[in-house]
């Protein structure tokens, strides 16, 4: 095996463990999200027996939906950064950069 393929090699593992690793990410924010569900649902069961605090039902709700948005915009642009995914404004802007860069040299 010559020094080139050695480094392909090493590319060709480097991505497939960020893959791996994208899918850890997936599989614990599905699971976490749907304990916090799970948990949201007992507590709110809990709180209509009891006298709840408005504040802290409401609290929780929020909480509750808030960690899978930004949790889940996290995700977006993991899965972004491994699949190499690049959104067209940084294309367009990669682009721009090569042909100035061109014109000057």
């Amino acid at each position: 095996m010559d020094f080139s393929e050695k480094i392909k090699l090493r590319k060709a593992w480097k991505r497939v463990e960020a893959i791996k690793d994208f899918y850890k990410h997936l599989l614990v924010y599905v699971f976490v999200n749907i304990a916090l569900f799970i948990v949201r649902g007992h507590v709110l069961e809990f709180f209509q027996n009891e006298s709840p605090d408005k504040n802290f039902i409401e609290w929780i709700d929020w909480n509750i939906l808030i960690v899978p948005l930004f949790w889940g915009i996290g995700l977006l642009f993991h899965a972004a950064k491994v699949f190499q995914y690049k959104f067209p404004f940084i294309k367009n802007w990669e682009e721009r950069q090569m042909k100035k860069f061109m014109k000057e040299k």
